[in-house]
């Protein structure tokens, strides 16, 4: 799901962690002071393999918020025979249940819907339990099925029309349906959908059949044959138009690639989504595997809480996209976004919210990639350009708003959470934090290596739950380096590091040292990074040396001899280390960096550093840049925010 189209988003920094500043000296946040239990969230038990699920689902009006329901879920007890069940169930009224058709007891306690059979089910024995329920769902936004009323006012037959849609993640579906609402359960899914004429239905899968059924009436059956987890079921009823996308030579993509719309923004799809048949090609080609679903659905509908979730095969998105008239390309991080979803957090899902990162991370990684691959259409600088600009906005992000510390903050990794919803929004976050991960390990490894392992996984783990652990492993083994601690410091604690850099030129010998400094919180809790701080030095613009600083102290130093004093130095260009940089050097040295970096970090950079400089050069520099119609955007809003800050 791209979150960052939330507006819940603005409070990112608000991730669930007790109020530290208020414990005393020998509290712990990680654990309860009165109590003394753990603050942790763990995995559910596993105690029935969830083989498959059939809902029947009956819309009786479509002007009231309201479901009549038949759930069968085919399952089978692991570990030892089993006599009941427990499933979560946050909505549905259950009045009946079956196992193989015999009656079974049942009742229904807070969130929890236990059935218990009317004999032992034996280990590893498939049987089909059905359940019989009703929802009202008219006060669900954003949770489990959202229900829109028709705009009498509305706009065209769309918003005059009621719509339903749904939204799983992070564990929501229970609220329309039973079921272990959890991601490291994995099964087939189909929905047979009965309602009003005029109605489109989507869903996972592929379309089995649309027929006629009461008079006025239609029967949708929607089946997904390849195992996914249950917060990736969806379900969308709408009077929707139908927009199926092409290639660009104007054949048929060989995935079905349909777009529902509200009628009457055919246009606007065909503009907006233009890239997604490339964008498809583009990823199988880089993740080494095929697109792995029967089609690639994208339904724009109303009210929707979010700005993308990446249901198996049928991506949900809000409606407001559609009706701008916005260039081509103008939503592309966010449909990428969404696409990339189809093979992290589809084909592959984390084993539990711990591990949120491996598909939002790649998911905005994949950002990235995408938007070097547009670039590479001008040639491989404007492709190292698109996709440096892209890592660059991640690591700001983080550098502004990440200063978390252990034990205050909870990692990237970590299961220190009440409700799943909460990971999506720490400050240690799986979005840009997750994708600055991939980032450094794809410039610690190579390219070779990097992608090489992630077909591995992928291939390896294909329809199952993983943990960050599977990843490394993988990696490992393709690289043959020892990952532990790169994976330990990055994704296990919270934070990045602080770098504090100092230079001193010695004329006579003609050497350079560099001393760094990290100057984040270091103690028993928070250690020293392990990192290689790379410095570009330029003593030209067409003569320039690399010093490469190794730490793994709170200080550490390195020098170079030169045939003369430098005219500049970049400390980390290429942002292989998600680290917020302060460099000691004069005036002159940073208004070249500003004008002349060697990447869009290094320039970025040096504007930040000259808002703080009063100087008549360092705002006319400013002002320049501010105003140069070349520059790039991100710099030049740099440069107008360093500006206003003076004023």
């Amino acid at each position: 799901m791209n979150a960052r189209f939330i507006l819940a988003l603005a409070l990112a920094g608000l991730s669930w962690a007790p109020a530290a500043a208020q414990t005393t000296p020998e509290s712990d946040p990680r654990i309860d002071d009165e109590t003394g239990r753990l603050l942790a969230t763990w995995p559910k038990d596993r105690l029935f393999d969830h083989i498959h699920m059939r809902l029947e689902l009956t819309f009786p009006d479509m002007g009231k918020p309201y479901l009549e329901g038949v759930e069968t879920l085919t399952i089978a007890p692991v570990g030892a025979g089993r006599s009941r069940i427990t499933l979560d169930c946050n909505g549905p009224s259950v009045t009946q249940a079956l196992l193989n058709g015999d009656p079974c007891r049942f009742e229904q306690q807070g969130k929890k819907l236990v059935v218990t059979f009317p004999r032992e089910l034996p280990r590893g024995a498939a049987a089909d339990l059905t359940l019989q329920y009703t929802v009202d769902f008219g006060k669900n936004k954003g949770e489990g099925l959202t229900y829109s009323r028709a705009r009498k006012d509305g706009k065209g037959l769309t918003e005059q029309s009621p719509q339903i849609h749904a939204q799983g993640e992070a564990e929501l579906n229970s609220r329309w349906f039973p079921c272990l609402d959890h991601p490291s359960e994995k099964l087939t899914t189909e929905l047979v959908v009965d309602v009003e004429d005029g109605y489109e239905v989507v869903s996972n899968g592929r379309l089995v059949s649309q027929e006629a059924g009461l008079p006025g009436r239609t029967k949708w059956h929607w089946r997904q044959d390849q195992s996914h987890t249950a917060y990736l079921v969806t379900l969308v009823v709408g009077r929707l138009a139908r927009v199926d996308l092409i290639e660009a030579d104007g054949s048929s993509p060989r995935v079905p690639m349909p777009v529902f719309t509200p009628i009457g923004t055919e246009d606007n799809i065909r503009r907006t989504f233009a890239g997604v048949p490339e964008m498809m090609r583009f990823f199988e080609e880089r993740f080494g595997v095929p697109y792995p679903w029967d089609k690639y659905a994208q339904c724009n509908v109303r009210d929707f809480a979010a700005g993308g979730m990446e249901n198996t095969s049928c991506t949900l998105l809000n409606a407001r996209m559609v009706t701008m008239d916005a260039p081509e390309g103008t939503f592309d991080d966010l449909l990428s976004h969404e696409l990339a979803h189809q093979w992290f957090g589809d084909l592959i899902t984390c084993k539990s919210w711990d591990h949120l990162w491996i598909q939002e991370g790649w998911a905005t990684y994949s950002e990235a990639l995408w938007n070097a691959h547009k670039g590479s259409k001008d040639g491989e600088e404007k492709a190292r350009a698109a996709y440096h600009k892209t890592i660059l906005s991640l690591a700001r992000s983080q550098q502004r708003r990440n200063r978390g510390h252990a034990p205050v903050a909870p990692a990237v990794v970590s299961n220190r959470y009440k409700n799943p919803d909460s990971v999506f929004m720490k400050s240690d976050d799986p979005y840009s934090k997750g994708a600055m991960v991939l980032h450094m390990l794809r410039q610690r490894l190579g390219d070779k290596a990097f992608f090489e392992g992630t077909t591995l996984f992928l291939r390896r783990f294909a329809y199952k739950s993983v943990e960050t652990d599977d990843y490394r492993r993988v990696l490992e083994e393709v690289s043959g380096q020892s990952l532990e601690r790169f994976f330990d410091q990055w994704t296990r604690r919270p934070g990045l590091p602080r770098l504090s850099v100092t230079q001193a030129w010695d004329e006579a010998s003609g050497m350079l040292t560099l001393n760094v400094e990290q100057t984040q919180k270091i103690d028993r809790h928070n250690p020293a990074y392990a990192i290689t701080v790379p410095v570009l030095i330029k003593l030209t613009d067409t003569d320039s040396r690399w010093l490469h600083i190794d730490m793994d102290a709170r200080t550490a130093s390195g020098s170079i001899k030169l045939p003369g004093k430098p005219v500049d130095l970049s400390v980390d260009p290429n942002l292989t280390v998600l680290a917020a940089v302060k460099v000691e050097k004069p005036e002159a040295m940073w208004r070249h960096e500003a004008e002349h970096g060697p990447t869009l970090a290094a320039r970025c950079r040096a504007v930040d550093h000259l808002r703080a400089v009063d100087s008549p050069g360092a705002q006319e520099l400013l002002a320049r840049i501010a105003s140069d119609a070349n520059a790039d955007e991100l710099l030049k809003q740099a440069a107008a925010d360093a500006l206003a800050a003076r004023d």
